[in-house]
């Protein structure tokens, strides 16, 4: 029973490991001084030996808690957002950005289309991936050079050091409006289907990408019509606390405030939202190459 129990918090948390190995040995140390202290003060060798399991025993407690409780804690430790900061200053000086003969306008001239990024926001649900794979489908077979990124592919690849707590997550969009960055310069257009439930993140996607080159469309549904259409039974985990920080159930969704396109995917059809989608993108973006229709 121990021993399943203690295999399945190494699984959760491959550290206690480590923590228990720290722990043992240092008290080890402590204890063994102890004993010997007890023993020179006491003149008596068991009670020595007594006092120095007892306290072996209960420091190891107290110490192991008291550790632990510490990881959870980042008091004076730096957030993600002052580390990068803090490395961008001690590493900028060192670096100068180099520029091709080639450039963005080049390489839309070679690829026949203006390159873009199409930003999908809603809840989980909401019908982003499948506006995605329409739109991409759409573009792709007017002679467009189209690719989407994925919030759980990204996270599958390269995101995959991140958590979903909020630093992360913002860490999450700051990466993907970078990688949106680089493939419109290659002149390649982006459709990027993320919930991306902040704001503020969303802003800085905006400023990374170029506010010209960022097409904004929120993708509204209500918590039951998503619950209703997850497949991957998400809603249903998050609603029984087996998963943590989940946008709509325990953690926020700010909707956007000014979006170029806004869309009930309840009340609208998938057809109807497409058909709303072209136009923004046809009229937007001005494709000569992607004909309407």
């Amino acid at each position: 029973m121990i021993t399943e129990i203690l295999l399945k918090l190494l699984r959760k948390d491959p550290l206690i490991k480590r923590n228990v190995i720290k722990t043992v040995s240092w008290r080890i140390m402590g204890s063994l001084d102890t004993m010997l202290l007890s023993w020179l003060i006491s003149g008596v060798f068991l009670i020595g030996i007594k006092i120095g399991v007892a306290e072996f025993v209960t420091k190891l407690i107290i110490y192991y808690l008291h550790e632990r409780l510490w990881q959870r804690s980042n008091f004076g430790l730096l957030s993600k957002p002052q580390q990068a900061r803090l490395v961008q200053k001690e590493i900028k000086p060192n670096l100068f950005k180099q520029v091709g003969k080639i450039h963005r306008h080049d390489r839309e001239l070679l690829n026949k289309n203006k390159s873009f990024t199409l930003w999908l926001t809603g809840l989980s649900g909401s019908g982003k991936s499948t506006m995605a794979i329409e739109i991409e489908e759409w573009i792709h077979k007017n002679d467009g050079h189209i690719y989407i990124l994925d919030g759980d592919n990204t996270r599958l690849g390269i995101n995959n050091d991140l958590s979903f707590s909020n630093e992360d997550r913002s860490e999450n969009i700051r990466r993907v409006a970078e990688i949106c960055r680089l493939f419109n310069d290659a002149g390649i257009i982006v459709i990027s289907s993320f919930i991306s439930p902040f704001i503020k993140d969303r802003l800085t996607a905006k400023k990374i990408i170029g506010e010209e080159n960022f097409i904004e469309v929120y993708l509204e549904a209500s918590i039951d019509t998503c619950t209703q259409r997850d497949t991957k039974g998400l809603y249903k985990k998050a609603l029984e606390g087996k998963i943590q920080n989940f946008t709509g159930i325990s953690s926020n969704y700010e909707p956007p405030i000014d979006s170029c396109l806004h869309l009930n995917t309840e009340n609208t059809s998938i057809e109807e939202c497409l058909d709303k989608i072209k136009r923004i993108l046809s009229h937007r973006i001005n494709l000569k190459q992607l004909q309407y229709h």
